[in-house]
């Protein structure tokens, strides 16, 4: 499951850059605690209440990635955010039916003020640019499968 690779790339990436000394104000995406629901069981609860399909994750971590690639950092205090930001604009660009943003922040936990303000914010940061080509779509599906294949092995909870 894709959802099991993701969390657990965000969730790493999130706790070595915890680990840095930052003397960098606090993100747009930064909340104020720590989010007591995993990244795990958010994305399991965002695919079981956006009736999403799973192109969606992989797209979100495609746009994640970008972000990132352009300076953006994730801590245990914003991957939540930027997890939500991600998905919002996967499932709107990849699906022809999508939820209202206020159905959104009820599965997420947040205003529906909030997302909406998430939401622009990260296609600022990706500079609006959310064409995937193909093959590079697929490459990611295929380091995805590999990643699974690899956490299965060494016992993944997933």
């Amino acid at each position: 499951m894709a959802e099991c690779v993701i969390a657990d790339m965000l969730t790493r990436l999130a706790a070595a850059n915890d680990k840095k000394e930052s003397k960098a104000a606090p993100s747009f995406y930064d909340a104020m605690e720590v989010p007591q629901i995993s990244l795990l069981d958010m994305l399991r609860r965002w695919m079981k209440y956006s009736c999403a399909p799973n192109e969606v994750l992989i797209l979100a971590a495609v746009y994640i990635d970008r972000a990132v690639g352009k300076g953006m950092e994730l801590t245990s205090f914003s991957m939540h955010r930027v997890l939500l930001s991600a998905l919002v604009v996967a499932t709107k660009y990849l699906s022809d039916q999508v939820y209202s943003n206020r159905h959104y922040a009820k599965v997420c936990g947040v205003s529906c003020k909030e997302v909406f303000r998430l939401e622009a914010a990260f296609l600022n940061d990706l500079e609006w640019e959310t064409f995937v080509e193909p093959l590079e779509f697929q490459n990611v599906c295929k380091s995805f499968s590999k990643m699974l294949k690899q956490s299965k092995k060494d016992g993944s909870r997933c």
